[in-house]
């Protein structure tokens, strides 16, 4: 979607009307009784200023209603709704208000407004991130309304020792672009070798997820990218959905579930792979042998029967 106002008038939009549509989506399709039960939304939805009173405000044009009233419909569809901010000054894209020296003031809009997820981002940051998240997660509890707090922090700081305390879900590298294989470059953030699906395998491989993975202190390798459009196959979807259920991560799909292919749905709605994602251990699998002459791994997840 583009990150523009231009962009409402255009079938990229990324208004109000497009996320109800998700949340009708994937009840209609009965995503939610496989556990599929946030709508995200993600950078953009903001106004490039405060208000009057120094809080976050929707862009009015694409928002007109608000984010109380599309919480309050998100609600009525028996879902829960998220949405993204930033620990800097400007969020990543379009230099957006950010939430660094306004924590308590956000997370009490954020409250208000009846959000059950906020996923705050790194850009711009102008302090250490242990401390950014620290005081952003101890505002978000103050509110006293439940609301998951998902760390976007790329794999730095050592964020595998801390993350769990602060927030429910923290993200272990750079972000995930559609492709299997897609090297860093230049100028991107983040701990990793690459922004691929096999690269983000490869780089989970070095990490022993199972010794900070647990319930409520989830790894979070960035969105899933299903059958995006002639860069993600079958084949490197599939792998990518096993992957990310054999670690227990968060699965949010970042591709359109509406209308989606049989093929879509095999893998998004499979519910004996999210069965492993959601089993009540929760902990996450490590490779456990493999071989370099012909790539071949072998990975080992335990669940809560006794089963790998």
């Amino acid at each position: 979607l583009r990150c523009n106002d231009r962009a409402a008038r255009t079938r990229r939009r990324y208004t109000e009307g497009l996320v109800k549509s998700i949340a009708d989506a994937m009840v209609e399709q009965n995503m939610t009784s496989l556990g599929y039960e946030y709508v995200l939304m993600d950078d953009c939805w903001s106004a490039k200023e405060r208000d009057s009173q120094g809080r976050l405000q929707p862009n009015k044009l694409r928002f007109p209603s608000g984010m109380k009233a599309l919480a309050d419909y998100v609600h009525s569809k028996g879902l829960k709704i998220g949405l993204y901010t930033c620990v800097g000054t400007y969020t990543c894209k379009n230099k957006l208000p950010g939430s660094y020296q306004n924590f308590e003031i956000d997370a009490n809009t954020v409250a208000e407004w009846g959000m059950d997820l906020v996923k705050a981002d790194f850009c711009n940051a102008k302090a250490p991130a242990r401390e950014l998240y620290t005081n952003f997660s101890r505002a978000l509890n103050a509110t006293g309304r439940p609301i998951l707090f998902s760390l976007c922090e790329w794999g730095n700081e050592n964020v595998t020792e801390w993350g769990g305390e602060l927030g429910q879900m923290f993200r272990i590298q750079m972000d995930h672009i559609p492709f299997w294989h897609y090297p860093k470059t230049k100028g991107v953030a983040g701990a990793g070798i690459g922004q691929g699906t096999g690269d983000i395998i490869e780089y989970v491989s070095t990490l022993k997820p199972s010794s900070f993975v647990r319930p409520h202190a989830w790894l979070d390798p960035d969105f899933l990218e299903t059958l995006f459009p002639i860069t993600m196959d079958y084949t490197a979807s599939r792998t990518e959905m096993s992957f990310w259920c054999l670690w227990s991560a968060p699965l949010i799909v970042a591709t359109d579930v509406r209308k989606m292919s049989t093929e879509k749905r095999s893998i998004l709605m499979n519910p004996e792979v999210i069965a492993i994602d959601q089993d009540a251990l929760g902990v996450a699998g490590d490779i456990v042998a493999r071989d370099d002459k012909t790539g071949a791994q072998v990975w080992a997840k335990p669940l809560h029967n006794g089963d790998f």
